[in-house]
């Protein structure tokens, strides 16, 4: 016995949850698709959201029971208070608790000590119970937030917010094309404080980081909205539906069973970034760690459920050539969710993407431009997780450029065995535009310094998508095809991935958005 007990080590680290998803909220309205987004109106995705990063926390093996699963009208102020004294009272010093809020975030004004916002705003998670008659009742403040996130030292904490405040997006988009926002809005709360309410404690803004605490943030700033989006035609939140494919095994880059903040924050931004067409970015605090965030238990995933066949495209009063009847070849036609989307305006249709943004005005067929949509979705689906991402950075802002601006990106290779450059240019019709390099570039030579390029924004306008994509060694076949689609529709992504497979290939894609 005395050697058995001996020889026993410290118990192991347990991990921990507490998720929460609300599209329904008591006082809210209820969503109405042919209303522009934002506001106080009930949400589309957060349930959904709640429900992925569930499923994918329990197939890694974290504590997460149905009581500590907050869905829509049950996710209450004091139902969320109940599962953190719950969880917190249960776990042990070392454990991780993973915390995830997807619903509506707001501001509201300081009305008492600490007076820590520089703008007066503090910044609130909005719960079901959120009364606009009474706006202290349903919400948590950041301050009260950093004051339970205080009281757990003790912990390891992943806390993984998509929601937002206030502000606007960098870009204008058609409300009714692109997602719902998440932001409740800013409120002027009554002084007195309500029975029991929890302490701000010292404050949030300005306080010192809190080095048990992982901040996975929808946004880099406070006042950027976030968009919900789709995936298969469903709503999400992006960086719920991207930190539930990263904690189901996506981001551990090296394969070696663990995920850390450096991989965490890798993938997950490059992939929301690029899913929502440079319009939100999340935030990691802090950054550059290589710290672990979650230990993979080798449980192999279920496949996923299957999905409608299509591209899902939406059609807006009298449908273009290409979709009369409701045909729809090769796609599907929703109401919400889609990827496409074609709206009768005088003298044609004009077309956005899934964010909202006008790609570019069509007066004919509509399938060039159901194309060029699923092969920018195809094009994220073949990032190679094992491969570090793309990094792209653009000299401007990503709000509309006028024409005759001038615009530049840098392509920084990803790793230094990853040398080869490719680029091209899918246009706002669906072609190709290659061959976009400086004078003396060589797709054949090693671009150890990366490229930097820079031109003249000119007609047509709308949306362009650069391609980029870095190998190991020069894809001559992937050359040569591109060189005999150039100035026609693109191919298909399945063709590009046929003609770089000689070699290791990482994908990226960066959006120019202009306007005149």
């Amino acid at each position: 016995m005395l050697v058995a007990l001996g020889a026993a080590g410290p118990a192991a680290a347990r991990d921990w949850a507490i998720v929460v998803g609300i599209d329904d909220y008591i006082h809210f309205e209820p969503f109405d698709p042919d209303r522009p987004g934002g506001g106080h109106f009930d949400l589309q995705g957060a349930s959904n959201d709640a429900k992925v990063i569930a499923a994918a926390l329990r197939k890694v093996g974290v504590d997460l029971p149905d009581s500590r699963l907050l869905l829509d009208r049950a996710a209450t102020v004091s139902a969320f208070e109940t599962a953190w004294r719950d969880v917190t009272a249960q776990a042990a010093p070392g454990d991780r608790l993973f915390v995830t809020f997807a619903g509506h975030g707001g501001q509201e004004r300081e009305v008492s000590e600490p007076f820590d916002e520089k703008d007066g705003l503090d910044e609130t998670l909005m719960f079901a119970d959120f009364d606009p008659v009474n706006p202290r009742i349903g919400r948590l403040t950041d301050d009260q937030l950093y004051t339970m996130l205080q009281s757990v030292p003790h912990l390891q904490v992943v806390w993984v917010m998509d929601s937002c405040h206030s502000g606007g997006l960098e870009r204008n988009v058609n409300a009714r094309a692109g997602g719902l926002t998440r932001s409740g809005g800013i409120w002027d709360i009554p002084i007195e404080p309500l029975p029991n309410e929890l302490s701000g404690g010292q404050g949030e803004n300005g306080a010192p980081d809190l080095p048990h605490v992982t901040q996975i943030l929808a946004t880099a700033t406070d006042d950027r909205l976030v968009q919900e989006t789709a995936f298969d035609g469903v709503p999400h939140g992006a960086l719920s539906w991207f930190f539930a494919k990263a904690i189901e095994g996506e981001a551990d880059m090296n394969g070696d069973g663990v995920i850390t903040r450096l991989e965490m924050a890798a993938y997950v931004g490059d992939r929301v970034f690029t899913h929502m067409d440079q319009n939100q970015q999340p935030r990691f605090l802090p950054r550059g760690d290589p710290s672990v965030m979650l230990s993979l238990q080798g449980e192999v995933p279920p496949p996923p459920a299957p999905v409608p066949p299509g591209l899902p495209v939406r059609v807006v009063g009298a449908p273009p050539p290409g979709l009369e009847g409701g045909a729809c070849p090769g796609c599907r036609l929703v109401d919400v969710g889609h990827a496409v989307m074609f709206e009768h305006v005088a003298g044609g249709w004009a077309v956005y993407n899934g964010q909202g943004d006008q790609v570019t005005v069509i007066t004919g067929d509509a399938r060039p431009q159901i194309e060029r949509a699923r092969f920018l979705l195809d094009l994220n689906d073949a990032k190679q997780p094992t491969l570090p991402p793309v990094t792209l950075r653009p000299h401007q802002s990503a709000a509309r450029q006028p024409l005759g601006a001038t615009v530049g990106f840098d392509f920084p290779p990803p790793a230094p065995d990853l040398s080869f450059l490719t680029l091209f240019n899918v246009a706002s019709d669906g072609t190709v535009q290659y061959g976009l390099y400086p004078p003396g570039f060589r797709e054949d030579a090693p671009a150890d310094s990366g490229l930097s390029l820079r031109f003249s924004v000119s007609p047509p306008t709308g949306e362009d998508q650069l391609v980029v994509i870095w190998c190991r060694r020069p894809p001559l076949n992937l050359h040569a095809l591109l060189r005999a689609v150039n100035g026609l529709s693109v191919p298909p992504m399945a063709e590009l991935q046929a003609a770089s497979a000689d070699t290791a290939c990482q994908f990226g894609r960066i959006g120019l958005f202009t306007e005149g």
